[in-house]
């Protein structure tokens, strides 16, 4: 299982090299693809991943070209980080096997995911200005913990938060006291 990372065009042009060809039918991993873009603040490279499964987002901050052959373990270690902060227990073991086989695409062309994207891109900058956040990480905090509706934007009957759809998976996958997480295929 890969983890599949669609990057936006923008993006594309920044991490050329790490770019490999999309398989029509990939097996992606238990949290299925995610999407990124980049965005400056203060003339800092930053990177928002984006999970359109779970809504769950992702934002590394200061990304350098130094940063750049060691991008996999950076995106594990702050996802790690961002997943105690929003009060769900995984071990970097755990997270290393959810995120196994980084691998970066060129775009999808993900209408949907570009869409909460840009709402995400509009927050981002709100919030930047204000005096309610003073760092890009309490503001991903926000974001994933705001309120979404699984049926679409339209219809508001079925809502939740991404930190809450992230927690539902992973308590299907990873076993608490155990230190290496359950296989997929011994579930059901």
């Amino acid at each position: 299982m890969s983890t599949a990372i669609h990057v936006s065009k923008k993006l594309e042009k920044l991490i050329k090299k790490y770019i490999s060809p999309s398989v029509g039918e990939e097996n992606t991993a238990i949290l299925g693809k995610w999407n990124a873009t980049v965005f400056y603040v203060n003339r800092r490279k930053n990177w928002l991943l984006y999970n359109p499964k779970t809504h769950y987002s992702l934002i590394l901050e200061n990304i350098t070209a130094k940063d750049l052959p060691n991008l996999r373990e950076k995106i594990s270690q702050e996802f790690h980080l961002q997943l105690t902060v929003d009060g769900i227990n995984a071990t970097q073991e755990q997270v290393n096997w959810l995120l196994d086989e980084i691998r970066f695409h060129s775009t999808d062309g993900d209408r949907s995911a570009l869409g909460y994207i840009n709402q995400i891109m509009f927050t981002l900058e709100c919030h930047l200005d204000g005096e309610l956040f003073h760092s890009l990480a309490q503001i991903n905090a926000y974001l994933n913990d705001s309120i979404f509706s699984l049926d679409g934007a339209s219809k508001y009957t079925n809502i939740t938060k991404p930190r809450k759809e992230l927690e539902k998976i992973l308590k299907n996958y990873l076993a608490s006291g155990q230190e290496k997480p359950i296989d997929p295929s011994q579930l059901n």
